[in-house]
């Protein structure tokens, strides 16, 4: 369902006529509430506001609780800084994720699926302002207190902001960290490697960090993805992957799957031996590779599996090698999802 957004108070393109709409304070409840849904859906840093905060002192304007409504500059400082510019590979892991995490244009003008920036526009990116006032700010640059009138153009700028502002792109690795092996059914094997002789396999099942844990939940939540997702899994031989999303809960650490069991220590046993039976995995597609290029999938299939991940379902995938050979090939993946905020979100 196409993204759209409404608004309580103004005309019926949204906005505040000069002279004819009051602002009101539900307007910046409004605006604070969209603000805050977008920054949930970004990683950030923890944040120490202490150096700030002394006696008699009033605290610094960066600071946006989570469901409090902030000041208004502030609402146009989380714009440009934390949901334009989010913090990127704070998660842990090697590689680092998230490794990019960007919103796109989502008008179809020229440039369509272009990054947006609030600074100057690099190759592949558009300006924010530019597209809003034609210049390299917001209206006003500083709203100060007791001086700068608050006026119906700032809210009208926040808003049309907004409704730009709601097709994201994650790229994110796949930890491959569990392997199953047909010779050792019941021994958990070698992680980040297929293999497939004809008669007996190695499959690896790995996850993405899509919803990390943590209160309030962050990630893309509450989103429609895009066939425009893609998976990029990369081989160091000539071989030729199916790649599954894996359904079953992996116990990562302390019960990591076998060939006959996702959940050894729990006797939980796949549907089908090697993980790709009925309810165990579905198949999302293949990619024929090339030694150390990576080559992608991007289909149906996977903006279905990735919408179940986003939705609530497991976050892990599962790849085998689909043609035969002697080699033990290495492997390691990522996964770009490219999703819409739900409708007025």
């Amino acid at each position: 369902m196409a993204y759209s957004a409404t608004w309580e108070n103004g005309n019926a393109q949204g906005r505040l006529d000069a002279g004819v709409h009051f602002a009101c304070l539900s307007d910046a409840d409004e605006l604070a509430e969209r603000v805050n849904r977008r920054r949930r859906l970004v990683y950030q840093y923890g944040q120490d506001f202490s150096s700030a905060i002394y006696s008699g002192a009033w605290v610094e304007n960066d600071l946006l609780a989570e469901e409090t409504v902030p000041p208004f500059t502030n609402l146009r400082a989380n714009i440009t800084g934390t949901i334009l510019e989010p913090a990127v590979g704070g998660l842990g892991g090697t590689p680092a994720t998230p490794q990019d995490m960007d919103w796109l244009w989502p008008v179809g003008d020229g440039d369509q699926g272009k990054i947006i920036v609030g600074s100057a526009a690099g190759e592949g990116e558009v300006n924010l302002f530019q597209k809003l006032n034609g210049t390299t700010y917001w209206t006003d640059t500083n709203l100060l207190p007791g001086q700068t009138g608050v006026r119906a153009v700032h809210f009208n700028e926040l808003r049309q902001a907004i409704e730009w502002i709601h097709r994201g792109r994650w790229r994110l690795p796949i930890y491959f960290s569990a392997g199953i092996f047909s010779i050792l059914p019941d021994t958990p094997w070698l992680d980040q490697a297929v293999a497939n002789n004809g008669s007996d396999e190695v499959r690896s099942i790995g996850f993405a960090l899509l919803v990390p844990s943590g209160t309030p939940i962050r990630g893309p939540i509450d989103v429609d993805v895009r066939n425009a997702s893609a998976l990029s899994i990369t081989a160091d031989k000539d071989c030729t992957i199916q790649a599954y999303h894996c359904l079953r809960p992996i116990v990562w650490d302390t019960d990591p799957p076998s060939w006959n069991e996702y959940q050894p220590n729990a006797n939980k046993a796949w549907t089908t031996a090697g993980g790709v039976g009925e309810g165990d995995s579905t198949l999302i597609g293949s990619v024929a590779l090339t030694a150390d290029e990576p080559g992608s999938i991007s289909n149906s299939a996977l903006a279905s599996a990735l919408q179940a991940m986003v939705d609530g379902a497991e976050t892990n995938f599962l790849l085998r090698r689909a043609d035969t050979g002697s080699p033990t090939i290495n492997i390691s993946g990522e996964v770009t999802i490219e999703f819409d905020l739900d409708p007025d979100g």
